[in-house]
């Protein structure tokens, strides 16, 4: 990898904030965050949940849908519908949690819904990420969701940090 772990987390009453510098260009960064074959490629918890399926529709109203499947066979399946879609730098969404993510289309939800805004902050040839959750019910709530973004923050920084020169996918 390129750059250090520069991954940083704050939180607040119902609110966690993570920054992280990526040596890789905006553009590519936002790909990776947007396109299903390539969100397929980074997100999940490694080879103990690995992601089963991705879908997309990526347009204000549009939903999206991040099906994980633990190796004990329990689905982990967020979902939730694109607020703002402003590339390649700022995105927002709803995220909830299916009550049942075995199927292969969306199903209901848990009815938790909070909110993600992604920034792609260009610098020079480096992009930084800020990813503000908001919205939780609790700070457990909140708590339980910080090692999960830390964790996909660190496995997109190696995928995006993997194609040295590639300014678009």
């Amino acid at each position: 990898m390129n750059s250090k772990n520069n991954t940083t987390a704050s939180t607040a009453e119902g609110k966690l904030v993570i920054r992280r510098e990526f040596d890789a260009p905006r553009e590519l960064v936002w790909k990776a965050w947007t396109e299903p074959g390539q969100m397929k490629q980074w997100q999940g918890s490694g080879e103990d949940m690995p992601v089963e399926s991705v879908k997309a529709d990526l347009r204000v109203g549009g939903k999206f849908r991040i099906q994980l499947k633990r190796a004990d066979g329990e689905f982990f399946t967020a979902a939730g519908t694109y607020l703002e879609v402003k590339a390649p730098e700022r995105l927002v969404f709803t995220w909830d949690w299916e009550k049942d993510g075995a199927g292969a289309e969306f199903g209901e939800l848990e009815g938790n819904e909070t909110r993600v805004t992604l920034e792609f902050r260009a610098s020079g040839k480096r992009t930084q990420l800020v990813l503000t959750h908001e919205k939780f019910a609790s700070n457990e709530s909140r708590d339980r969701h910080v090692g999960g973004w830390k964790i996909w923050v660190g496995r997109l920084a190696k995928f995006v940090e993997a194609k040295p020169g590639e300014a678009a996918v």
